[in-house]
């Protein structure tokens, strides 16, 4: 008999359901009325495809770190609200829920036990502690890296530093590979899958155990014009997710940005290459 679906996490977009640590995960098309899970699904497909020409680029360049630095869940197949699927699984939702669009796809594996417990410990209110804690609602923890903040718990400046980079190659892929402007995507630390060998390289081992970043929430990515209006369409859209360590962020985003465009673009090599730095250079002026 099959496990019920417990909600795992929450936005603006919808609800996310698991049946498991281990596995797949459904999001619900049930928040804010003007989001939608058919683009969310789209730009997510785009996402993953680009990832995999950033794959292709650094093995054909000769880089030893082949995988891309930021993870992005496998993403499957989008439902209707009419679909079949429900016909099957909706009594494994709570008896309030209705059939709705919705995407399945990888489950972001969360952190164990006592990582959730040093955040809360490190950054909860005292007088609400223990409810966090034994909280089945607050049990699938992600982070958010917010780079100024991650001293505090002890994390290396070098790791704060790679997080940074991590960033920058992932903004550069959406840009040149994908031309997708990455408006209001979020970055979370996490583990790795659970299927995944020990020895990949895109993994950090520190206070918070071995992790790596993962890129989600594409519901409001849209597409990007090779034009000086989309150049300015990212830098609107990089305003939502400004990280701290410029300095490594700029200069990977640039350097990504270069060896993706050279490698990657068949016409107006030029033009991509000064769209790069008039991104760049947009932010630091603003």
């Amino acid at each position: 008999m099959a496990s019920n679906y417990s909600c795992i996490g929450a936005g603006f977009c919808g609800t996310v359901w698991a049946l498991s640590e281990d596995g797949q995960a459904v999001k619900r098309e049930d928040g804010g009325p003007d989001r939608s899970l058919a683009n969310d699904y789209a730009m997510h497909r785009r996402i993953l495809q680009s990832f995999s020409r950033l794959t292709d680029i650094k093995r054909r360049s000769g880089i030893h770190q082949t995988l891309p630095q930021v993870r992005v869940s496998e993403c499957h197949h989008f439902i209707s609200s009419n679909d079949q699927w429900w016909t099957k699984n909706l009594s494994l939702f709570p008896s309030q829920y209705s059939p709705c669009n919705a995407i399945v796809s990888d489950r972001i594996p969360p952190f164990a036990e006592q990582i959730r417990k040093l955040i809360v410990n490190r950054y909860c209110n005292p007088a609400i502690k223990t409810e966090i804690l034994t909280s089945a609602a607050n049990r699938d923890c992600l982070i958010r890296p917010y780079l100024d903040q991650m001293e505090d718990i002890g994390i290396p400046t070098e790791d704060m530093h790679r997080y940074a980079r991590m960033m920058g190659e992932a903004l550069a892929t959406l840009h040149w590979l994908g031309e997708v402007d990455g408006n209001d995507i979020e970055f979370v630390l996490a583990p790795p899958p659970f299927h995944e060998e020990q020895s990949n390289t895109n993994t950090i081992t520190n206070v918070l155990g071995r992790h790596t970043m993962w890129m989600l929430d594409f519901d409001l990515c849209r597409y990007m014009p090779m034009s000086d209006a989309g150049v300015q369409q990212a830098v609107t859209a990089f305003w939502r997710n400004d990280p701290k360590l410029w300095g490594d962020f700029r200069e990977q985003y640039l350097m990504s940005s270069e060896e993706i465009i050279n490698e990657y673009s068949q016409v107006d090599i030029d033009e991509r290459l000064s769209f790069a730095r008039d991104f760049i250079g947009l932010i630091e002026t603003k």
